[in-house]
């Protein structure tokens, strides 16, 4: 995932981030961004991170208005025309396929939330990023470490903040209603 200097400077602070941030992870164990920019894909977080990013978007009254600049909704949610940009530009920077596989909210999903079923990546061979949109959700992940020994990770994502799943790692969440998040799944770019 070698980015040439010229792209780097071009890029959105929020994927700059993410690629590090998949520099370090990928293909070795679980880990968590805490980011220092939103992703637009999913809306402003409303965590006041962003000093001085000039985004905001709308004084709140509608969550699912967007901004005529196709920005994500007010206080978090998905955009669809900027979940295919980053999924795009992701893709471009680091070499993989990069999908949105699904959204889902904590409690109307079965298998998701108390006594929630462990699940596997889709595919098997997928590496997942988890973008927390709403809420908080606690995940807890078993798998296969560097060293071949079996692992486990357990961590509680804040809205904005992603978790990355290795391959063929099971995971399951434990999270409040309402509370949302997105599954980005990352595999090897397809010939």
């Amino acid at each position: 995932m070698d980015m040439p200097e010229e792209a780097w400077e071009r890029e959105a602070p929020h994927l700059r981030e993410i690629v590090l941030f998949l520099s370090v992870h990928l293909d070795r164990a679980p880990g968590v961004l805490w980011p220092e920019y939103d992703n637009p894909a999913f809306g402003d977080v409303g965590d006041g991170d962003d000093i001085g990013d000039g985004d905001d978007i709308g004084d709140g009254d509608d969550a699912d208005e967007l901004d005529d600049a196709g920005a994500g909704p007010a206080g978090g949610g998905v955009c669809p025309a900027q979940v295919d940009r980053f999924t795009a530009e992701l893709a471009s920077l680091t070499g993989l396929s990069v999908r949105l596989d699904r959204v889902e909210t904590v409690g109307t999903v079965p298998g998701v939330g108390v006594d929630a079923a462990w699940t596997g990546s889709p595919e098997g061979r997928e590496h997942l990023l988890i973008q927390q949109i709403a809420g908080a959700v606690t995940w807890q992940l078993t798998g296969t470490g560097e060293s071949g020994r079996s692992e486990s990770f357990q961590c509680r994502l804040l809205p904005g903040e992603l978790l990355y799943v290795p391959s063929r790692w099971s995971r399951r969440c434990v999270g409040a209603p309402e509370a949302s998040y997105a599954v980005i799944c990352l595999g090897d770019q397809e010939d």
